[in-house]
């Protein structure tokens, strides 16, 4: 598996941030052109919500759905892809507080399919695809969260 992970210092409260994050209308907005999701699943958001996402890495185009199986409010989101994936991913976005604010990571375990071919192709153009859409990801929340 690949790991991509990623932080920033923002200056927002963790409650801020977790209600950012966790706001599929904003994450979109903040995600334009990479990825872009819709909670599946009706009620409150947290552990057993599913979401149905559509993105783009590595030159190729492809849609999943996820599950989240950690939620801990103004902490920690965690969610893993299910159903029938091209490829297997788990997703972290944790919040921690500061002087200043708040400190949010995301984080990305996957796996790609097709086996050497895949690792290949992850290597040379996906995990960077994912890195610097995960780098816009951050810088756009900051801006969203300062403004």
């Amino acid at each position: 598996m690949t790991k991509v992970t990623k932080s920033i210092e923002l200056e927002a409260s963790p409650e801020k941030v977790f209600a950012f994050i966790n706001d599929m209308e904003k994450m979109n907005a903040v995600n334009k052109g990479s990825s872009e999701g819709e909670y599946t699943s009706k009620g409150p958001v947290g552990v057993g919500s599913t979401l149905h996402f559509v993105g783009k890495a590595g030159g190729s185009q492809s849609e999943w759905d996820m599950e989240i199986t950690e939620f801990e409010k103004d902490r920690k989101v965690a969610m893993r892809t299910i159903g029938a994936s091209k490829f297997r991913m788990s997703a972290f976005r944790t919040i921690e507080p500061m002087a200043k604010g708040s400190k949010l990571t995301i984080a990305m375990d996957y796996e790609v399919p097709y086996s050497i071919l895949g690792k290949i192709v992850d290597r040379l153009r996906v995990s960077k695809d994912i890195e610097k859409q995960s780098e816009r990801t951050l810088q756009s929340i900051k801006k969203a969260l300062e403004a």
